[in-house]
């Protein structure tokens, strides 16, 4: 395939740019806050192009990741080819991991790997375990495809290569993972180039609980997009097997905390809908997901296959007006991409160290102060309508999931409550509605307006952004006010239904006399 031009890359450039209303908010305001910059080494052998090549590239992928489609994470991405045989990488020649300094100058890595042979040596699987540990907690995406593709360097990776399948089914019929969905041709065959039309596959994602009760749930983070659970991804017509391996205890490589040993799991199912292979109807995983940070060392995720990845499935394999010109074509397909635009940015967020996560929170939180919604707020407002009002207001800049993740997973289920000490607090509480988030934003909201924000008459026009230090420490006074507010609350909702249960216990006693 020929590398794509320029002029059809800045096509999708624009296009992205409406599809999520990007502002160049610095250009607007002087003062506003940096966001998190977080880099990102695409590594990549075998056939795989960063332009052109049997797959297309991953142009759209580069572009998107470039675009500041999230106005607090600031991705800086360099692309490299093991092989050295791809002229399009930043980094051009031969490079082994060893030749990189990754532990220094990048904070994920991204690998699209074809080969099927391990090809790491035992330096560069160390270096590997090095980056992934603490402090540094570097993030890992590992992809690949059918039968071994992408085992040459995913698969070696510790706990990484044990997320995918090898070998998964090869690219025969009828045995294959084809998760292709039927396309806009007049017959009724699942064809291969059903990859490259603007039809995605539709995917069941894992339902997980909001904290430690289970009342309310919501996808994996990196599933959760601009509008809701993302459900759909590129469609192929032999996928590889994301899988979520069950660690025996005490196994080295996969690490404990306090006695809790983190696992992985499979967020999402892609189903096989052709009649004629044989596996049809069943389903596959195709993300998985490992939480390290958890256990302080990095996250890791694991896709079924590259092509959810490639040009070839995102923007076709032939020009316009052809039905396989992707999903950039088509309202229908434009209502497609803005979900995996989601996929593919969440990847880049929630493989961040958490260093990098704290700055994309800190960045978020400091543009919901100036905001016409939060900007006239009084902080004399109860802690739970202030909550109220700094969650909508973030839910208008990031996903829920992430909204939730920066308020309770991180602030109140990582610091306050441990993942640990999960179990012991749900023997000392009943499953009820405890409003956890409400409480801890209102309290970070209240005290970010009276330090750093509106409600502080010196600041009330600010010349600069406050550095995380501040921020950091005016967030964490505001959960600890905002959950002193909630345990009052539930003390006097308890004392109040005690009362209430007393007066009726004596009343049925003179009834009863």
């Amino acid at each position: 395939m020929a590398p794509k031009p320029n002029s059809e890359i800045e096509q999708w450039r624009s296009s992205i740019q409406a599809r999520w209303g990007i502002i160049d908010w610095k250009a607007k305001f002087p003062w506003w806050r940096a966001p998190a910059e977080v880099r990102i080494l695409i590594y990549a052998d075998g056939a795989v192009r960063f332009n052109g090549g049997p797959f297309m590239g991953l142009n759209y992928v580069r572009t998107l990741v470039d675009s500041s489609a999230y106005f607090y994470v600031d991705f800086k991405i360099d692309t490299v080819h093991r092989d050295g045989t791809d002229p399009d990488a930043s980094i051009p020649g031969t490079k082994l991991l060893t030749d990189l300094d990754i532990l220094n100058k990048y904070d994920e890595v991204w690998f699209f790997g074809a080969s099927s042979v391990p090809t790491l040596s035992a330096a560069e699987v160390t270096l590997l375990d090095q980056f992934m540990a603490a402090p540094k907690s570097g993030g890992v995406l590992v992809t690949g495809d059918h039968a071994n593709l992408g085992r040459g360097i995913a698969g070696q990776i510790t706990r990484a290569g044990a997320m995918r399948l090898y070998p998964a089914p090869d690219a025969v019929f009828p045995g294959w993972n084809t998760t292709l969905e039927e396309g806009p041709d007049a017959n009724t065959t699942f064809d291969f180039e059903d990859q490259s039309d603007d039809r995605p596959q539709t995917i069941r994602w894992r339902r997980y609980p909001v904290g430690p009760l289970a009342f309310r749930y919501r996808p994996h983070p990196v599933l959760c997009g601009p509008n809701g659970p993302i459900a759909v991804l590129p469609d192929h017509q032999h996928e590889g097997e994301a899988l979520a391996p069950v660690p025996a205890a005490g196994d080295p490589h996969w690490p404990t905390k306090a006695g809790h040993q983190e696992a992985a799991d499979v967020i999402a199912w892609g189903r096989i809908k052709d009649p004629a292979a044989t596996r049809h109807g069943q389903e596959i995983g195709v993300v998985s997901a490992y939480n390290g940070h958890n256990v302080d060392v990095g996250r890791i995720v694991a896709d079924s296959t590259w092509h959810h990845w490639f040009d070839i499935n995102l923007t076709g394999a032939l020009p316009p007006p052809s039905p396989y010109a992707g999903f950039d074509e088509t309202a229908a397909g434009h209502a497609a991409l803005k979900q995996i635009d989601a996929y593919f940015l969440n990847v880049g967020v929630w493989l961040a160290p958490p260093d990098k996560q704290a700055a994309m929170r800190n960045a978020a939180w400091w543009s919901v102060l100036w905001s016409d919604q939060v900007f006239e707020l009084s902080p004399k407002l109860p802690l739970f309508t202030l909550g109220e009002q700094a969650i909508d207001a973030l839910g208008l800049r990031a996903s829920r999931c992430t909204v939730t993740e920066w308020i309770v997973v991180d602030k109140i289920f990582k610091e306050k409550i441990p993942r640990w000490e999960w179990p012991q607090l749900l023997e000392r509480l009943p499953l009820v509605n405890i409003p956890f988030e409400q409480y801890a934003a209102g309290g970070i909201l209240r005290e970010l307006m009276q330090t750093v924000g509106p409600a502080n008459a010196k600041l009330r026009f600010p010349e600069r952004a406050p550095d995380d230090k501040e921020l950091d420490r005016a967030i964490s006074a505001g959960v600890d006010a905002g959950l002193t507010a909630l345990a009052k609350q539930l003390r006097s909702e308890v004392e109040l239904a005690l009362k209430l249960a007393e007066t009726g216990f004596r009343a049925d006693a003179t009834e009863r006399k």
